[in-house]
């Protein structure tokens, strides 16, 4: 039950629901606390984000996403592009790059 409670508070039927405009975020690419308020600091990115299909959506109309959808098998793949989302261990990855 508490699976299926997890799943249906993180979905939504649009694609694109609840994705920062990265053109105006003063961040870029990079997760920010204030927009991504939910999952700053959280490790567990796969709970709400589809491993599977990845930048399977254009939901950036001012940014083009010029990569085919892919499959994540670890988060920390993401911070190179995505910064280290609030999690201290990820922070030094970043600053490894």
């Amino acid at each position: 039950m508490t699976w299926l409670l997890l799943l249906l508070g993180c979905g939504d039927d649009e694609p694109c629901a609840g994705r920062r405009d990265l053109a105006t975020s003063p961040a870029g690419l990079d997760l920010t606390e204030g927009e991504h308020p939910s999952g700053w600091g959280r490790t567990e990115c796969f709970q709400c984000h589809q491993a599977w299909d990845i930048h399977a959506e254009d939901c950036v109309d001012a940014v083009p996403v010029a990569m085919e959808p892919f499959e994540v098998s670890d988060p920390e793949a993401c911070v190179a592009c995505h910064g280290a989302n609030g999690v201290a261990a990820w922070a030094a990855l970043v600053e490894e790059e």
